[in-house]
C-alpha cells in the first residue's frame, strides 16, 4: 500500500489504497489509546478485525447500527458519553470503521470530544472510499436536512482496504458509482471514457478495476480539497448531482434511496436542466444519461414532487435566498448558477420519472 496524500495547511494526510491490513495495525500501534466506532455489519463479517483492535493497548469499542436515523445529535451524544465514561482523553485516536454514516458520525464525535481528538478513517464501502472519507467533512443530520450540523476535521490517516469490497452487496456498489460518475463528469474525458469502458468490471468487483477507480476518484477529490479546504469556492463543484439528489433523499425520509442512487438521479436531472438552459450539448447529456442508465436500478419509489421542491430551499449552497445548482457544461466542466427556473427543475424531475429512475406523486 503506497499512500496517496492530500495537503491541508501544513498537514499532509496519507491515504492508503490496497489489500493489506498493515496500515491499520500500524495506526493502532501508534495510538496512545484507541476509541473505535465500528459498523455492526462489518463487526459481524470481519471478526479478525477485533483481534487487531483488541491487541491495541486499552482500546474501547462501540458497535454502531449505521442507519440515517442514527446519524443524529442524539447518537453523537450517546457516543460522547460512552467514550468520556471510558476516559478517552485528548491524546486518544478515534477509529471510524464502516461506511459513510459511520465515518461522518464518528468523525463528528472526534471533532468535538475533548475539543477535538485525532481520528483514523477506515472506510469499508465503495461510496465512503471514493468520497466521504476524503476531505475532513464530518457531521450529522437534522430534521431540516442532511448533514446540516457538522465540522471540518481532518483525519490522521485514511485506510482503504479494498478487501472490504468483496462482501459488498450490488446496491452498495451502485451507491458508490453515483459519486464515481460525478467525478468522471468533473474530471473530463480520460476518466469518463475509462468508466464508460470499465463500469461493468467494477460492478463485477474486478480487483484491479476497483483499485484504479478508487485511486482516480481520490486523486480527483484531493484536487478540490487542496484548493478549497472549507468549501468556500471551487470545492462546491463536488456537489454536482447533490442539490436534487439531497432533495429526493429528504423528501423520501432517507428510506427509499441510497445516497449514491440519489446522486445518480440528481446527475441526470441537473444535466437535463443544463441542456435546457443551453449550457450543455445534447450529445454530452446523452452520454451522462447512458452511463446512469447502465448503472442505476429502475425504481418505482414514489417521490412527492412538491415536498422535494420545497426541500431545495434548505440546500447548503443557498445564498441570499437563491438555490445554487452545480450544472455540467461539458464532460470536464461545470458552472454554478442561481437562475434556474422552477419550471426547469419540474421538467427535469418529470424526465427522470419518465426514464424510470423514480416515480412522482
Amino acid at each position: 500500500m503506497k499512500p496517496l496524500s492530500y495537503r491541508v495547511g501544513a498537514a499532509r494526510i496519507p491515504v492508503f489504497i490496497g489489500d493489506s491490513d498493515s496500515p491499520l495495525k500500524n495506526q493502532l500501534r501508534l495510538a496512545p489509546k484507541a476509541a473505535v466506532v465500528v459498523d455492526k455489519n462489518v463487526a459481524a463479517l470481519y471478526k479478525n478485525l477485533f483481534e487487531d483492535i483488541g491487541s491495541a493497548d486499552g482500546a474501547v469499542t462501540a458497535v454502531l447500527d449505521a442507519t440515517e436515523e442514527n446519524k443524529s445529535m442524539e447518537k453523537a451524544e450517546e457516543l460522547l458519553s460512552f467514550f468520556l465514561e471510558k476516559n478517552i482523553g485528548r491524546d486518544s485516536v478515534l477509529f471510524a470503521i464502516g461506511g459513510g454514516i459511520t465515518g461522518d458520525l464518528a468523525g463528528f464525535v472526534a471533532s468535538v470530544l475533548q475539543r477535538g481528538i485525532g481520528y483514523c478513517h477506515v472506510p469499508t464501502t465503495l461510496l465512503a472510499m471514493v468520497d466521504s472519507s476524503v476531505g475532513g467533512k464530518v457531521g450529522v443530520n437534522h430534521k431540516v436536512g442532511k448533514n446540516m450540523i457538522g465540522a471540518f476535521h481532518q483525519p490522521n490517516a485514511i485506510i482503504m482496504d479494498t478487501r472490504f469490497l468483496e462482501t459488498l452487496p450490488k446496491q452498495e456498489l451502485i451507491c458508490g458509482m453515483g459519486e464515481i460518475v460525478k467525478y468522471a463528469v468533473l474530471r473530463g474525458e480520460v476518466f469518463f471514457d475509462f468508466l464508460e469502458k470499465n463500469h461493468t468490471r467494477l460492478l463485477n468487483k474486478d480487483k484491479k478495476t476497483l483499485e484504479r477507480i478508487v485511486r482516480m476518484s481520490v486523486e480527483t477529490k484531493k484536487r478540490y480539497v487542496e484548493k478549497d479546504t472549507r468549501e468556500a469556492g471551487v470545492r462546491a463543484h463536488l456537489n454536482l448531482g447533490h442539490t436534487i439528489g439531497h432533495a429526493v433523499e429528504a423528501a423520501t425520509n432517507y428510506t427509499k434511496f441510497k445516497h449514491g442512487e440519489a446522486v445518480l438521479i440528481g446527475l441526470v436531472a441537473e444535466a437535463h436542466i443544463a441542456m435546457h438552459m443551453k449550457l450543455l450539448r445534447p450529445s454530452s447529456f446523452e452520454r451522462i444519461l447512458k452511463m446512469v442508465r447502465q448503472i442505476a436500478r429502475q425504481a418505482n419509489e414514489k417521490v412527492p414532487l412538491d415536498d422535494a421542491l420545497g426541500r431545495l430551499k434548505y440546500d447548503k449552497k443557498v445564498k441570499a435566498g437563491k438555490v445554487r445548482f452545480v450544472l455540467p457544461t461539458g464532460i470536464g466542466r461545470v458552472v454554478i448558477r442561481d437562475d434556474v427556473s422552477m419550471k426547469n427543475v419540474v421538467d427535469a424531475m418529470k424526465f427522470v420519472a419518465s426514464d424510470g429512475l423514480i416515480s412522482l406523486s
